[in-house]
């Protein structure tokens, strides 16, 4: 197995929830089969070992409905970033914890409320589409976009979704993994697309959103380029103090 290529997959599936370990710490981490070279101040040690477990899982049951149910249901290493019920279909109208809505803008407002309640045959659906398309790298992403726009689950949905994605065109044989983008400008831009996904009233919109999706993701090329390369010393030095002036703001304090 490549640890190279595995390290930077988890390390871009935890870039959707403030995973902190760079890419060196994950290598290390698969390396000595240990949490101990990750953040401990965060919650990367249980979306690193959830990821592996959920990769497992889905390898054992297939790209399948029951497939995607069993990724979920392996988050369950204590974190705030986890479900409260593991695996557990939402439905608003018996559990208060499955109401959810996701903030799409800058406001408490802009929302958008996924169905509230979710069954097998949403899921059956976005598999079934897949297997009836060309099964390609971008119908792999559309079944990322779907999943995620569904929200079937308390919590973890993108990281399940992506996970899915990569089964369903079987990275994880040949750990030619899909990724987010690798740079956090073009990775925003995605996110900002995907919540356009959302948001989507109509097939048309739909499609115009996830085309923006797809033209920020890295090509082909220049994604496998960077998963076969190996993890150098990611260590950052400054010479001098300098003061950071983020941009970009974490709105959830």
């Amino acid at each position: 197995m490549n640890n190279s290529a595995l390290a930077r997959f988890i390390t871009s599936l935890g870039s959707l929830n403030n995973y902190g370990s760079t890419v060196l710490q994950t290598k290390k981490a698969l390396d000595l089969k240990s949490t101990s070279p990750l953040n401990q101040d965060n919650d990367d040690a249980a979306i690193f070992s959830d990821a592996l477990k959920g990769i497992k899982a889905i390898k054992k049951n297939g790209f399948n409905t029951d497939g995607i149910i069993s990724i979920n249901a392996q988050f369950n290493t204590p974190s705030k970033e986890q479900p409260s019920m593991p695996g557990h279909l939402r439905n608003a109208y018996y559990n208060e914890d499955d109401r959810i809505a996701i903030v799409v803008g800058t406001g408490a407002l802009e929302t958008y409320i996924p169905p509230e309640v979710i069954s097998r045959k949403d899921i059956d659906k976005i598999v079934d589409e897949f297997y009836r398309s060309r099964r390609r790298e971008n119908d792999a992403w559309l079944v990322f976009a779907k999943l995620s726009k569904l929200q079937p689950f308390q919590d973890g949905n993108k990281r399940t979704a992506l996970i899915a994605a990569n089964a369903a065109i079987n990275t994880f044989k040949k750990e030619d993994y899909l990724v987010l983008p690798f740079n956090d400008l073009d990775r925003a831009e995605f996110t900002i697309n995907l919540m356009r996904f959302y948001v989507a009233k109509s097939d048309k919109e739909e499609t115009a959103a996830f085309k923006k999706m797809l033209s920020v993701l890295p090509s082909k090329k220049d994604r496998l380029f960077l998963l076969k390369q190996p993890v150098e010393n990611e260590d950052r030095k400054l010479t001098k103090t300098i003061k950071l002036k983020p941009q970009f703001r974490d709105t959830r304090k």
